[in-house]
């Protein structure tokens, strides 16, 4: 009998959250959140959840044509930075409105084809095109 618990299978599991789903930390214990995920290819969504020790972390994102959708939920007592695919900081809204407005969300820079907002804890939903 092989291990399961070998790295080779962690890796992989390390890169279906932080690379696919877009969950990671920057700094110990999920206080400081990325939320990046990185659509490509043949893959249109991706939904995971993360268990931290402050609560669970989630992501739901879906591409559709030029639309991408991402759904994210961030625990009580930590803040998380979230980068969505946009073309510029106005294309993006939060629960149907324009995200430079919503409660919570506050733009910080374009980064790399993606609009970068800090949000605090709570549900939100982005969408961009």
């Amino acid at each position: 009998m092989n291990s399961f618990n070998h790295y080779a299978y962690g890796s992989v599991g390390e890169w279906m959250f932080s690379s696919l789903a877009g969950i990671d930390t920057d700094g110990p214990g999920f206080r400081l959140i990325v939320i990046h995920p990185r659509p490509g290819g043949s893959v249109n969504s991706a939904k995971a959840s993360y268990d931290s020790i402050h609560g669970p972390i989630a992501t739901d994102w879906r591409r559709e044509g030029k639309q991408f959708t991402l759904k994210a939920n961030i625990p009580c007592n930590t803040t998380a930075t979230v980068h969505v695919p946009a073309g510029s900081p106005d294309s993006v809204t939060e629960s149907g409105r324009p995200a430079s407005s919503s409660v919570g969300v506050e733009f910080l820079r374009m980064e790399n084809g993606r609009a970068v907002f800090a949000v605090g804890s709570g549900s939100y939903e982005f969408e961009s095109r």
